[in-house]
């Protein structure tokens, strides 16, 4: 039976279930194994004693960059004699895609700064032989990127414990768009589609958008109503109350590679989404996802998801299933094959 102790390295410090992708990459995950019998525990990097590491079969570094934190950590696994994998679930590796990353793209940073963490992540790669990644695009971004060791593709899932918010009345007035960006960089994936929503301004619906963005990125739209953090109790809840959520990306290697995860979260709760297409997206499409390939088919994608939202009796029946297909306890025998071959 495999043990195994994720390595965190976030802003989160302690606290890295705030983070969006720890979570669904190594808490969720970590609980499945729990749950399964397995021994398995979340820290941070820098805590990754060689005593802690002793206890454990395999260690897990999420999104590992090169530091001293993370050479510490790598001679006390080699120490430990504990196997050692990498976790990734954004194209950060390679630094021929700083470009295309929300760093630069939305937030404005410079791109050389933004070229030289990819290429510390990169440096990261080479010190590691097996790996787990989101989507298959990752996949083949890795062996391109010349990884020859064991990739696994574990897609992203729902916790184990996840359970449909309790359903109060709807608190809007009007039929609601709900967007729900996961950080601030994504005010150029947002400006891909204001001209559709735009166009909807006079049709009596209104738009929710829960997340740090600027009044800036939403100027000129109407019936707007911002909420710039939630925690993710709050989020799963307002995401069942919204009659659609939208997961827009434009188009390049970067988003590319994203996972599905809003689309799985949104049709997990019972809430139809309408999303930008990519490879993942594709894998998990449903009957309450509808994927569009360009900025002109948005407009009439929601309304046609609006028109899927009334029909909450289907709905209904579709969920339940849905949240069994994308629950990490579905995955979780992908994450034990990968374990048992580098046994």
């Amino acid at each position: 039976m495999n043990s195994v102790i994720y390595l965190t390295d976030t802003r989160y410090g302690s606290s890295d279930w705030c983070n969006p992708s720890a979570r669904h990459r190594c808490f969720h995950y970590a609980d499945a194994l729990i749950a399964s019998g397995c021994k398995a525990t979340v820290i941070s990097v820098g805590d990754a004693s060689v005593d802690i590491l002793n206890k454990f079969d395999h260690a897990v570094f999420h999104r590992p960059i090169w530091s001293r934190r993370f050479q510490r950590a790598i001679k006390n696994c080699r120490t430990a004699g504990v196997r050692i994998h990498a976790d990734y679930d954004d194209l950060i590796f390679n630094s021929d895609y700083a470009k295309s990353s929300p760093q630069c793209v939305s937030a404005g940073l410079d791109t050389a700064k933004v070229q030289k963490q990819f290429d510390l992540a990169g440096k990261a790669v080479a010190c590691i032989e097996s790996f787990l990644v989101s989507t298959g695009y990752l996949r083949d971004k890795l062996r391109e990127f010349g990884v020859r060791g064991n990739v696994t593709v574990l897609p992203n899932s729902l916790p184990r414990t996840f359970t449909q918010p309790v359903h109060h009345q709807h608190c809007f007035d009007k039929s609601t768009i709900g967007y729900f960006p996961g950080s601030r960089g994504h005010s150029e994936d947002f400006s891909s589609i204001k001209a559709a929503l735009a166009d909807l301004a006079d049709e009596d619906i209104d738009l929710l958008i829960v997340g740090r963005m600027n009044a800036q990125d939403y100027a000129g739209l109407s019936n707007v109503h911002h909420i710039p953090f939630v925690s993710y109790t709050d989020y799963l809840r307002l995401l069942m109350l919204v009659d659609v959520s939208i997961a827009p990306l434009i188009d390049n290697e970067f988003n590319r590679a994203k996972s599905a995860v809003k689309l799985i979260e949104s049709v997990s709760v019972g809430t139809p989404i309408v999303a930008s297409e990519n490879q993942d997206m594709l894998d998990h499409e449903n009957e309450n996802s509808l994927l569009v390939t360009s900025q002109a088919q948005w407009y009439t994608a929601l309304h046609k998801a609006i028109a899927l939202s009334l029909d909450k009796d289907k709905r209904e029946l579709q969920t339940a299933r849905l949240r069994d297909r994308f629950s990490v306890l579905s995955r979780l025998p992908i994450l034990q094959d990968h374990l048992q071959c580098a046994a």
